[in-house]
């Protein structure tokens, strides 16, 4: 039994809504009329890359690696979510929802793929062409990180009043 099956429930769904919503805006985004490169636009571009490495196209090749411990880092995720999530653990929850979503999106096209479709590329900066599951799990890992420590420092505080 989950430690708080609402919790549980509300994760998985929102994981599930949130991975669909991510594979909707890759969609929308990797259409041919949507890849537009210009000169003229200094922030942002669409484009059409197959990456079968890591970030910043780092182990290319090795899909195989990157799937298998995406399958792991999931398991580990789902069983902590099963036993510790509550309810009232809001940011904790949406912050595992992003991680989990991400996670599963560049999962589920490398095992159907063999690689993960990247389409966002910045204009202003030299810097690697990355997809939105990309940005949530980058996103959730720093916000995971800072929560952790936060909740240490309280953790900290509170024995020595």
């Amino acid at each position: 039994m989950p430690h708080d099956k609402k919790a549980f429930i509300f994760y998985i769904l929102t994981s599930l809504v949130l991975w669909q919503f991510g594979i909707s805006i890759r969609d929308l985004c990797i259409k041919p009329d949507m890849q537009l490169m210009s000169a003229d636009n200094p922030f942002v571009s669409f484009v059409y890359l197959k990456n079968t490495g890591g970030a910043f196209s780092l182990f290319v090749n090795h899909s195989e690696f990157f799937a298998v411990f995406a399958i792991i880092a999931l398991i580990c995720i789902l069983i902590y979510a099963y036993k510790k999530l509550e309810f009232n653990q809001k940011f904790k929850i949406l912050t595992l929802v992003s991680l989990t979503a991400g996670i599963l999106g560049n999962l589920i096209e490398r095992l159907t793929n063999g690689y993960v479709i990247d389409f966002i590329k910045l204009n202003f900066i030299n810097f690697a062409v990355f997809n939105f599951f990309d940005i949530l799990i980058s996103v959730s890992i720093i916000l995971l990180f800072g929560y952790t420590v936060f909740e240490e420092i309280k953790k900290a505080h509170k024995g020595t009043v």
